[in-house]
């Protein structure tokens, strides 16, 4: 098993259409993230992720933290 993210899934959720746009969305609440993390998030590509970072993605997309992970077979 191994731990996935649903960030592609929680934006069109939230008819959030890009990268870019969320990008917007975290400027709205003074929030700061590179696009390349929000690239390799939305991809699934990231190794590892910053606790900060998951707190922002929580706050800025209005969700729990348990709605951004899941366990996922390999």
């Amino acid at each position: 098993m191994q731990v996935k993210n649903r960030l592609a899934v929680i934006m069109a959720e939230k008819e959030i259409r890009s990268i870019s746009e969320l990008i917007r969305l975290f400027e709205k609440h003074d929030k700061k993230i590179a696009r390349r993390t929000l690239d390799r998030l939305y991809h699934n590509e990231n190794n590892q992720i910053h606790y900060d970072t998951i707190a922002d993605l929580c706050e800025v997309l209005e969700i729990e933290i348990g709605e951004l992970f899941v366990l996922a077979d390999k």
